[in-house]
């Protein structure tokens, strides 16, 4: 009987342990302009590359985005403008800077309600 017990306490002790250990190990959740900040920058990082399909890939349920432009892709630097407009909705200017041509500026609605997704570029 005694070791029965025993044997129940280690294992209650042992699957503690394992629950404590992967939630210690869990990323912890990320502020909602952190996300909004990161999708835009993986949005920058395929319109430098002229990846269309990357691009398309972080639209929010299937909705098209616009073209990156592969044929201004050789930005120097980039800005990040972020504004919250409600809702984990945000607005987010991407303003690209080039050596011997007029800064581009694009314009992102990032969504980070249920997932972090880009609704719309203009």
């Amino acid at each position: 009987m005694r070791s029965s017990a025993v044997f129940r306490f280690l294992s209650v002790a042992a699957v503690g342990a394992l629950v404590v250990s992967l939630t210690a190990c869990a990323e912890p959740a990320r502020p909602p302009e952190e996300r909004a900040r990161s999708i835009a920058d993986e949005w920058v990082a395929a319109s430098s590359d002229g990846d269309e399909d990357s691009a398309q890939g972080l639209a929010c349920g299937g909705a098209m985005l616009g073209s990156v432009n592969s044929d201004t892709a050789g930005f120097e630097s980039y800005t990040l403008d972020i504004d919250s407009v409600g809702d984990g909705d945000f607005a987010v200017t991407v303003t690209k800077s080039y050596r011997d041509y007029p800064d581009l500026v694009s314009n992102l609605m990032v969504r980070t309600d249920d997932t972090t997704c880009i609704a719309w570029v203009r």
